[in-house]
């Protein structure tokens, strides 16, 4: 059996504090193409979380345990906005993350390519492999500074 620290008795969760973990980011938000029907857009939703959330171990994943003695890890305590944009909408996206992101700032992809790869390893190779510049993207997720991040989304819908 998993050994816990006690958690915090505060009104608002934190994960715990280790040293070299980033910052917990500003603001999250995850972008969707809209062309995906809600099965897809549940799937890669849940992909980029998980990229940001492991990029940035501050703000996701606490160990958690119940009255009861349910073990379980905490999901973010901040809201994640889920936004949709249209293929030129992705695209101009896209182009604007090619620029450098401020510091501590986190992002995760979907590229179309990703659906029909099954195995984390050709992934990663398919990934390190290949210019995204022009790569049809389903998902793009971001993390960090609130003024970085509404200046790439800021006009964009939720999605519906």
């Amino acid at each position: 059996m998993a050994v816990f620290a006690e958690e915090p008795r505060m009104s608002v969760p934190t994960a715990p504090v280790v040293p070299s973990a980033p910052a917990v980011p500003e603001k999250i938000v995850i972008v969707l193409a809209a062309t995906l029907g809600v099965g897809q857009a549940a799937n890669v939703s849940a992909c980029v979380a998980a990229g940001l959330a492991a990029a940035s171990p501050g703000w996701a994943g606490a160990p958690l345990r119940d009255p009861d003695g349910m073990v379980s890890s905490a999901i973010s305590h901040l809201p994640i906005i889920v936004l949709s944009a249209d293929a030129v909408r992705m695209a101009q996206l896209r182009e604007r993350l090619a620029l450098a992101p401020p510091d501590g700032a986190r992002l995760a992809v979907f590229p179309a390519y990703a659906r029909e790869i099954h195995e984390a390893v050709q992934y990663w190779a398919r990934h390190r492999e290949t210019s995204h510049r022009d790569q049809p993207l389903l998902g793009v997720g971001l993390a960090g500074a609130r003024r970085w991040i509404n200046a790439l989304t800021g006009s964009l819908p939720m999605l519906r």
